[in-house]
């Protein structure tokens, strides 16, 4: 019990101070402006990074059941917490060739699934086979974006890394009808 009473938001001392101390970081928090951060992810060797607020979640692959008659690059459709997502190959889907010397089968299978957000209305999982982690915005510098890609980033070592985001994937993807803008119930007239 003596490391509860120690506590420093014990007593009625300690919890205003906390709660002071916790205005003034929100106080803070608005006043600073919101730095982006990116999820580097990579499939058959091109690496990219992707605006976490792009992204929702990485899972493990899922059963896919096929779609017939799709896009060569739409894997099929799986149920991920209760959504069905398409799984696609983004590579193929933007038109790029493998990089780096990437070879293997036409289908790869991929190791990790990033499902885009809900808010990007973008109902996708990603194919992963590399996750290199979180990158903030200190170490990159705005760099010249090669097509297909609209914007690019130099990091510490001087590689260029492309930046995907749910933009460039909506635009490419939208002739395949993958694209579900946001949903909202339609207005009553009933009432009164």
């Amino acid at each position: 019990m003596a490391a509860l009473a120690e506590h420093p938001a014990q007593g009625p001392h300690g919890l205003t101070a906390f709660q002071a101390d916790l205005a003034r970081r929100l106080a803070a928090a608005v006043r600073e402006p919101v730095r982006p951060g990116w999820m580097a992810l990579s499939w058959r060797g091109v690496e990219v990074l992707l605006p976490l607020t792009d992204a929702s979640e990485i899972v493990s692959p899922l059963p896919v059941q096929p779609l017939p008659h799709a896009r060569p690059w739409v894997r099929g459709v799986a149920g991920v917490r209760g959504a069905v997502v398409a799984l696609i190959d983004w590579v193929a889907a933007l038109g790029l060739p493998p990089a780096g010397g990437a070879v293997g089968p036409d289908r790869p299978a991929p190791t990790h699934w990033l499902i885009l957000a809900p808010a990007t209305g973008l109902p996708l999982a990603l194919c992963v086979d590399r996750l290199p982690g979180l990158r903030g915005p200190a170490p990159l510098t705005p760099a010249a974006a090669p097509a297909p890609w609209r914007k690019a980033w130099r990091d510490a070592d001087g590689r260029v890394v492309p930046q995907m985001d749910a933009a460039l994937i909506r635009d490419r993807i939208a002739p395949a009808g993958l694209h579900q803008p946001a949903w909202a119930p339609p207005p009553r007239t009933d009432h009164v």
